[in-house]
């Protein structure tokens, strides 16, 4: 039973659970079809290197909400009780008494106070937070790297796994004509048209394909896996992957001519953090300049307090206290700190640069390989079809010669292999042309804007 899923994700995951429901009630409906794009939004939704991508920039966002909140006033309160094991004494010369004892303070002392401190100028706080705020934007733009990385691994196992599926399907195909061969073979050297050599080859061919079956197999099977990996899904949830590599075929040429016009690197995201960086070190370097200017801040602190001898604080009289105070911090001399974190930033911005460009030429060369993987890959196509297509007739040949004795069986086996090699190349040159689009897409960075493009 073949469940259509939507294009929003809860719509999606309900679909998933509605399959796993049937698939505890009935063995015939255990499989959940799924397509690229489903693929897709599955991946990117549960895959745990998108989710902590996401919650990266999750943090990011509190660490800026953190700076903000050292704009507002901070307010606090304490209270202290003091006991005094010994009372401090004095003794004074006092004018015509002598020297006198005087004992000072109470045995308890009790105060509470409430104190409130508030920046008014605090030019390094401020540009801290423009900062943190680039610090959102970077992980952001890491957040969309590892998408659209995760968007190309996708592509390119779900390519790969139609590509062992492609093959185990011509070796399938291959598997039943040598069969038949053999068959075909045995029976005309029992009624001695066929000799025993013949016989021999045919037998051999046909068991020597048994083992590719297997590995063919085994090929899908770990495709299969890796794709359910990449997903984040359960390796044993059933699911059918559709589609088909020559599904591709038809779209391939105005593909790559729309591909070929469109190869800014604008998009790029590792270009992007670059910039993201360097915007980052500016502005470090204004917070530098900062430490030159003076800050102020005001103070509040409001109090009470009182002495006795006993703890009966409903008896206690209670004195009162406050006080305004504003702080002035005007740097002088620093010893030439900020003078050397200026030069750092200025070598760090300029090895940036020169990452940067470095970077830059290197993309422009995987664009350009890509780009000219992507033409051959549809020389190919055309090409290998068209020898699908003769080989086809050739072993449809090979066939009838045989069975009326006037061909042999080497060129059977021949036109046979021809015909599975052709197929084999067919289906690797269509996947050389996924591969190298979506090695393409994922250095110009348009892979996730494009998927969700298509899911709306």
């Amino acid at each position: 039973m073949k469940i259509c899923l939507g294009t929003k994700k809860i719509k999606l995951m309900a679909c998933i659970a509605i399959s796993m429901l049937i698939s505890h009630t009935s063995k015939a409906q255990d499989s959940l079809h799924l397509s690229l794009n489903q693929i897709l939004e599955i991946a990117l939704s549960d895959n745990p290197t998108i989710k902590v991508a996401d919650q990266d920039v999750e943090l990011k966002r509190y660490v800026k909400k953190e700076s903000i909140a050292g704009l507002f006033p901070d307010i606090s309160a304490s209270g202290a009780l003091q006991n005094a094991l010994k009372l401090q004494s004095m003794k004074m010369d006092m004018p015509g008494q002598g020297p006198v004892t005087i004992t000072m303070g109470q045995k308890y002392t009790v105060n509470g106070t409430f104190a409130l401190s508030l920046p008014l100028i605090a030019p390094q706080l401020w540009k801290t937070i423009k900062l943190n705020q680039q610090d959102i934007e970077l992980s952001l733009e890491v957040a969309r790297s590892s998408k659209i990385d995760m968007v190309n691994q996708v592509k390119n196992a779900y390519y790969s796994l139609l590509l062992a599926k492609d093959a185990y399907k011509a070796l399938s195909a291959s598997y039943r004509t040598a069969e038949l061969n053999a068959k075909f073979v045995t029976s005309n050297y029992e009624q001695g048209v066929a000799s025993e050599y013949d016989k021999l080859v045919a037998d051999v061919q046909y068991r020597n394909i048994k083992p590719q079956m297997v590995n063919g197999e085994n090929a899908v099977k770990l495709a299969i896996l890796n794709l359910k990996v990449l997903m984040g899904v359960d390796v044993n949830q059933p699911i059918i992957f559709e589609g088909a590599l020559d599904n591709y075929e038809s779209e391939m040429l105005s593909d790559y001519m729309y591909l070929k016009n469109d190869t800014s690197l604008v998009e790029n995201s590792i270009l992007k953090q670059f910039d993201i960086q360097a915007m980052q070190i500016k502005e470090a370097e204004k917070i530098n300049k900062m430490g030159y200017v003076p800050t102020l801040g005001l103070g509040l602190n409001y109090g009470w307090q009182s002495m006795d001898k006993d703890l009966k604080m409903k008896n206690y009289d209670w004195f009162e206290g406050s006080v305004l105070s504003f702080s002035l911090s005007v740097p002088i001399f620093d010893g030439g700190k900020k003078y050397f974190k200026t030069k750092q930033n200025n070598i760090s911005y300029g090895n940036l640069l020169l990452q940067r460009e470095n970077t830059t030429r290197q993309l422009k060369l995987s664009v350009q390989n890509s780009l000219d993987n992507i033409a051959i890959a549809v020389e190919q196509v055309t090409s290998n079809k068209e020898s699908v297509i003769q080989a086809e007739k050739a072993y449809s040949i090979s066939q009838k010669r045989y069975s009326v004795g006037s061909g042999t069986l080497l060129e059977m086996n021949t036109s046979e292999t021809a015909l599975t090699q052709s197929r084999l190349q067919y289906a690797q040159s269509i996947y050389d042309y996924l591969a190298a689009k979506a090695n393409l897409e994922a250095t110009l960075g348009r892979p996730t804007s494009q998927y969700e493009k298509e899911k709306n």
